[in-house]
């Protein structure tokens, strides 16, 4: 079973390199690049992950994950930010986060922690 991906980025180089990180057949990508296209989607379709920008032109990736978590448990959520590490540390604890990354991350660690997703 595809793992269902729905990743938020409002950087055209970000979308682009989450296509190549996370092929078809493997996964099942799907891109936005801001919280209202990312809402419609959520609306529109189930998804297993969220990856989001934290800064979005026209809202927060915190309003996308309470949306996300209303639409049911058991769902994972990684968040990117350029923010400060401690910064990202004390929201990742408050908001419960599986995971989140300052930006530039290291995408090793980014695939390693979607394939376990994409493993159960």
């Amino acid at each position: 079973m595809e793992l269902r991906i729905l990743a938020v980025e409002d950087e055209k180089g970000m979308r682009t390199l989450y296509s190549r990180l996370f092929p078809a057949g493997r996964y099942s990508l799907t891109l936005a690049e801001n919280v209202a296209e990312a809402t419609r989607l959520m609306d529109s379709g189930i998804y297993d992950l969220l990856i989001s920008d934290l800064l979005l032109p026209d809202g927060t990736g915190l309003e996308l994950i309470r949306r996300f978590r209303e639409q049911g448990p058991g769902r994972s959520i990684l968040v990117t930010g350029s923010m400060p590490q401690e910064a990202l540390a004390d929201l990742g604890k408050k908001e419960g986060l599986l995971r989140i990354y300052g930006k530039p991350f290291d995408i090793g660690d980014l695939l390693r922690v979607v394939e376990t997703l994409a493993a159960v």
